[in-house]
């Protein structure tokens, strides 16, 4: 189908900007543009906290569900965001982190990690292993309830969930109940047919990707490696249930698609959900994009089920 026609204005809007030359130009135009429209949601309430981790404190965000917690607490849903591993935080996701906890019933940690190119791999995946191990242990702290536990992410943070639930499998701690991607980033290594039809003029562009790339990945031979691409690894056993959400005119389409193929051929239980019409980013395009909502509305709804 063709691309979301509230999309496709929004495409025209931007393409009369230049293109940021490097990440900190990306940083700043973040820093300073008008977040795109919110949807209003109500949860019960929100608080800042500090995560500690590997090398210095993480920045995080609690958001509650409306209403009286369980008697063992909210599901608990570890929220790591996207953006090229280079930018972002908890207030670039705040919305998209509002509606998952307003829609799931559950509660929702949004964890900021180390950015690159000044952290590069494997620093972001090592941080968000340690978060949710934290979260994991101080749960019950959170009003949440340790044996209801889920990972999600977008883009970059879909790829840093996997790399949770690879690392507990191997390394220990308890499993997550769900893992719920948007649109992940999982092979650095393959030029797919995605990254080829929809490399240009769909918000993320193959410039960006090569940049963002190279930021993370210092070591070109670390490209590989399945903390870095998901995809690539022999060992996708015993990972927990997934939803993989992508969008059509997306680069990263395809190997969003591949990976969950992978994970139903490894014996796990996988669910695949295409976004017609959608590009790159369009969870945080729920406020004036009809369909980006009724797609993160499918990711909640799964969330909630997964941890009933």
């Amino acid at each position: 189908m063709p691309v979301d026609p509230y999309i496709q204005a929004m495409l025209q809007q931007m393409a009369a900007y230049p293109f940021p030359n490097s990440i900190h130009e990306m940083r700043s135009a973040g820093a300073s543009s008008t977040a795109m429209p919110a949807r209003p949601v109500e949860i019960g309430g929100t608080r800042d906290l500090s995560v500690p981790g590997p090398a210095s404190p993480l920045p995080a965000r609690l958001y509650t569900p409306v209403g009286e917690a369980p008697a063992g607490g909210w599901p608990l849903t570890v929220f790591f965001h996207g953006g090229g591993f280079s930018v972002g935080d908890i207030t670039s996701h705040d919305s998209l982190c509002r509606e998952l906890c307003a829609a799931s019933g559950s509660a929702v940690l949004s964890v900021e990690y180390r950015l690159a190119p000044e952290f590069p791999f494997p620093a972001p995946g090592d941080d968000c292993y340690a978060a949710y191990l934290w979260a994991a242990e101080h749960a019950t702290d959170l009003g949440a309830d340790p044996a209801r536990l889920a990972v999600a992410g977008d883009s970059a943070g879909a790829n840093l969930s996997t790399v949770v639930t690879l690392r507990v499998r191997d390394e220990g701690g308890p499993m997550p109940k769900a893992q719920l991607l948007f649109y992940p980033a999982v092979d650095f290594v393959t030029q797919t047919d995605s990254r080829k039809q929809n490399g240009n003029g769909y918000f993320l562009t193959e410039d960006m990707m090569r940049m963002f790339g190279e930021a993370y990945l210092s070591d070109p031979t670390h490209a590989a490696h399945p903390h870095a691409s998901p995809l690539l690894s022999a060992q996708l056993h015993d990972l927990p249930p997934a939803l993989i959400l992508t969008a059509e005119f997306d680069p990263l389409r395809d190997e969003g698609e591949a990976y969950h193929q992978a994970l139903v051929n490894a014996g796990n239980r996988a669910t695949y959900l295409p976004g017609p019409g959608m590009v790159h980013g369009y969870a945080n395009m729920t406020g004036f994009v009809p369909a980006a909502a009724a797609l993160v509305d499918q990711g909640a709804a799964w969330l909630k089920k997964e941890l009933a």
